[in-house]
């Protein structure tokens, strides 16, 4: 009897300790899951994708596709190219995808592949991006394509800087363009439509040593008004026309893209001929051209009207509204400067201070000029001269 309750007693410490030592490992497996899922959510929160709003311009930070799909197998609708710029129209969804509208077209791309810009899309730095496993970012503000790569000269027939090895025996800063643009303000024999291949500054004369005035993307368009050396040997392009301040690229950010188109001597006096495909606004004296500049004219669905219209109403400022707020394309921009209406529908040349990426349509119709040229054509144009759109 005695002896039954020593071995029951025995047999219950046995029980307790072993029970004791379950419940520490079951204690201590707790608490690794635990911190495992601690350093897991902290982790997760470490490397969370950007987040933008809704309606908020963007641009890219490499080149990368843009999706049909908000996933890496997503079918490829187009690929979008480093400071390509886009609005976000939703997301994000799937782990930081989000729904993009890019020149038009609406796709997915990840949030990590973008930055916020402003409203003339000129990039924000809030941070420095990281470099993509399968991308190499381009920097966006320089004034000579990126350190691993060298730009030569190509023959004349060709007109497009060949990126070369490191090492190569050209450098980027003395390369000199296989173009001379003309060198008198004014002249526009030979002019070239040209287009930045990286993104870059835009200096305020030929020269390292020059004030920044902005910054460009890649894919900007410009006109090669002038070819100016500066006294390093480099080559700068002037890419704005009086009345607008002086702004020069240097040549190595740019290739030409192809020759200004120009028009015979189509009618008397003074007209204007709006090119659609090039995007460039002309004024011509009979059959000289006096003023040469970039424009944006109509978008899809809004283009620009082609025929031949006259200027019948002007004003120096207006607001110009369209649609309500929940319209995709409502907009009210104030005090839009030295406005002239040529078409019936509401179509007029004017001043544009919300973009800068004349080159490209962007309007719902107008042609859209930089505001100092628009002042310039307010000023030599009146109600009656020919506009014709083509």
């Amino acid at each position: 009897m005695f002896g039954n309750r020593n071995g029951q007693h025995e047999s219950y410490h046995r029980n307790y300790h072993k029970a004791t030592i379950l419940a520490a490992v079951l204690l201590l497996s707790i608490l690794s899951i635990g911190a495992v899922a601690g350093f897991s959510a902290r982790e997760a929160q470490a490397q969370a994708p950007r987040q933008f709003a809704l309606d908020s311009p963007v641009a890219t930070i490499t080149g990368v596709n843009l999706r049909e799909q908000p996933a890496a197998d997503g079918a490829s609708l187009t690929s979008m190219p480093v400071n390509a710029r886009a609005i976000v129209i939703g997301g994000p969804f799937n782990d930081g995808w989000y729904w993009l509208d890019y020149n038009d077209l609406r796709g997915y791309t990840n949030g990590k592949y973008l930055v916020q810009v402003d409203e003339n899309y000129t990039p924000i730095p809030l941070e420095t991006p990281t470099p993509l496993p399968t991308d190499t970012p381009v920097p966006v503000f320089t004034d000579t394509p990126a350190t691993t790569t060298t730009v030569v000269n190509t023959p004349a027939s060709v007109g497009t800087p060949i990126a070369t090895q490191p090492g190569a025996s050209t450098p980027a800063a003395t390369a000199t363009p296989d173009y001379t643009a003309p060198t008198t303000p004014g002249d526009y024999t030979g002019l070239w439509l040209g287009e930045l291949t990286y993104g870059g500054n835009v200096r305020s004369g030929p020269g390292l040593d020059q004030k920044i005035i902005k910054g460009w993307w890649a894919g900007r368009r410009v006109l090669l008004y002038q070819a100016v050396t500066d006294s390093k040997g480099g080559v700068w392009y002037r890419v704005s026309e009086p009345p607008e301040a002086p702004m020069y690229v240097h040549s190595s950010l740019i290739r030409r893209v192809e020759p200004v188109q120009f028009e015979p001597a189509r009618y008397k006096g003074r007209w204007v001929s709006v090119n659609l495909a090039q995007q460039i606004v002309t004024a011509y004296q009979g059959g000289t051209p006096v003023m040469v500049t970039l424009a944006s004219t109509g978008k899809a669905k809004h283009e620009t009207t082609p025929g031949v219209w006259k200027i019948y109403w002007r004003l120096p400022k207006q607001e110009m509204k369209n649609g309500n707020l929940a319209s995709p394309d409502y907009y009210d921009l104030k005090d839009v400067p030295w406005v002239q209406y040529f078409h019936i529908s509401g179509e007029a040349l004017h001043g544009t201070y919300w973009h800068d990426d004349f080159g490209h349509p962007h309007s719902h119709g107008c042609v859209n000029l930089s505001t100092p040229i628009a002042g310039w054509f307010y000023g030599w144009a009146n109600v009656g001269t020919i506009v014709y759109v083509h």
